[in-house]
């Protein structure tokens, strides 16, 4: 039963890896969603799409972005819907943080320190612990943990 469960997961962790090599850069899907959320908007405002402001109950019209009123929309507020996202600042501050413990070579330091003193059987609690640890001190550890969690599995 053990060994059907072990090949089971190998197979399933190798089509996992071929298809997310099978994906493009994350730049070229960043570009492509927004490209699909202007369609869909355009999609939407010429299909007359409406839905109810959850608080008040008014009804929210779509937006075509592609239009001139709707570009003209998009440059002139991107800096305020920017800045406006709440976890943005600890997020910009944490990377720039980040950035210099990676290029001090401080953060490959105490994960080798932290790994290499971790048993392997306790790798998987070790982040699991270490991404509820970040959770309670900020939503950076969604963030952070799991991209760690990868480089850790693959060494």
């Amino acid at each position: 039963m053990l060994k059907k469960l072990g090949h089971f997961s190998d197979t399933f962790i190798r089509v996992v890896e071929k298809g997310g090599n099978a994906l493009p850069h994350p730049a070229a899907l960043f570009g492509l969603f927004g490209i699909i959320t202007l369609v869909i908007s355009a999609i939407g405002y010429y299909a007359g799409w409406q839905g109810a402001h959850p608080a008040s109950g008014n009804p929210v019209m779509v937006i075509n972005l592609l239009s001139v009123e709707g570009l003209h929309r998009i440059l002139l507020e991107m800096v305020n819907i920017y800045t406006g996202f709440a976890p943005l600042g600890i997020v910009m501050v944490a990377m720039l943080g980040i950035g210099v413990a990676e290029s001090s070579g401080l953060i490959k330091a105490l994960i080798n320190v932290l790994l290499v003193r971790t048993p392997r059987k306790l790798v998987t609690f070790m982040i699991v612990f270490t991404g509820i640890i970040s959770n309670v001190a900020s939503d950076l550890g969604y963030i952070l943990i799991i991209p760690l969690a990868g480089v850790n599995y693959t060494r």
